[in-house]
């Protein structure tokens, strides 16, 4: 079980996706977390919007944090019509009730994540998700830097469920954050920092629903909550354009971080496949390597959780 006595510190690489907003806004309200960077990666989202979303955000709870935008590519780009998700939410009225702080361009976030990581006082945790790729050109370049890895905390792969790709020539056993650059998962899985994984076939059993949703409504007058709603707003008509629900996957992970025990977990032996039909699917094989996966999850107490979290606590009388 994971120590949450303790300040852990953090390193978060998103891909500004509405749920990826979402869990860096729970970091910010984790009193046990010592949030040291945000990378963004340019996969499931427009990077630059998403970096601006980002700064708001934090200048919004009054957290000021280094970031570093993305630059390197994955191998099978995510649909443009996900990835602009990221232009609504930099344009919602509660992140621009005021003119935006100025940061300087920082290194790109492969870099960036390097140059952290090596200067950290301590081992972190990589809390990714998004894809790996900026940890394993780090791994690749900077190979000294494992020993400064306490944990990567990844969302992403499938085990005994469907992937979510529906790409042509693809069987859809992938997972996206896995399928946008499988080679990143590959790397990350020949190196022996601890992994701790939440797959589809966990998240998916929290989607987000209407009524969660409208919960936030009532505490409507609160910038976190206000912020929060409207994120999870975002995300309605993702069932009836893509066939698929739209569910709590990256905050979920993220919860995991303040509270380990919402969900269970168990050792797997797991490889992933990087080429042809399948690639971007995780396998279970007995000479794979061992990955803590989530395999089970308390959803209506990771909804509290969630909502404890976002909103200032009981709603007024009106």
């Amino acid at each position: 079980m994971t120590d949450t006595s303790r300040r852990r510190q953090v390193l978060f690489d998103q891909d500004g996706a509405p749920d990826d907003l979402l869990s860096l806004l729970l970091l910010t309200q984790y009193d046990n977390i010592d949030l040291r960077g945000v990378a963004v990666t340019p996969a499931d989202c427009l990077p630059r919007p998403a970096l601006s979303a980002t700064h708001k955000i934090l200048d919004l709870v009054g957290r000021d944090v280094p970031t570093a935008v993305g630059v390197l590519p994955g191998r099978n780009p995510f649909p443009l019509a996900w990835r602009i998700d990221a232009l609504r939410a930099d344009a919602l009225p509660v992140l621009n009730q005021r003119d935006q702080r100025t940061r300087a361009d920082a290194l790109p976030a492969h870099e960036q994540l390097a140059t952290w990581l090596m200067r950290a006082p301590a081992p972190v945790t990589v809390l990714a998700t998004g894809p790996l790729t900026n940890l394993a050109w780090c791994l690749d370049h900077h190979p000294h830097v494992e020993s400064r890895i306490e944990e990567v905390v990844f969302m992403g792969g499938a085990l005994d469920v469907a992937g979510n790709v529906r790409q042509p020539d693809h069987d859809g056993s992938a997972e996206w954050n896995v399928f946008w650059d499988p080679d990143a998962l590959k790397r990350v899985f020949d190196s022996s920092v601890p992994i701790t994984m939440f797959p589809l076939d966990v998240t998916n059993r929290v989607p987000v629903t209407l009524d969660f949703v409208r919960a936030f409504g009532r505490h409507y007058g609160w910038h976190v909550s206000d912020l929060a709603g409207s994120l999870l707003a975002l995300t309605f008509g993702t069932l009836e354009t893509t066939g698929l629900p739209y569910c709590c996957w990256d905050s979920l992970t993220t919860s995991y971080l303040a509270e380990p025990d919402i969900c269970t977990f168990e050792t797997v032996r797991c490889d992933v496949i990087t080429r042809g039909e399948s690639q971007g699917r995780i396998v279970q094989t007995p000479g794979g390597r061992p990955v803590r996966c989530a395999r089970a999850v308390d959803a209506d107490r990771f909804y509290q959780h969630f909502l404890d979290t976002l909103t200032p606590g009981e709603p007024s009388s009106s």
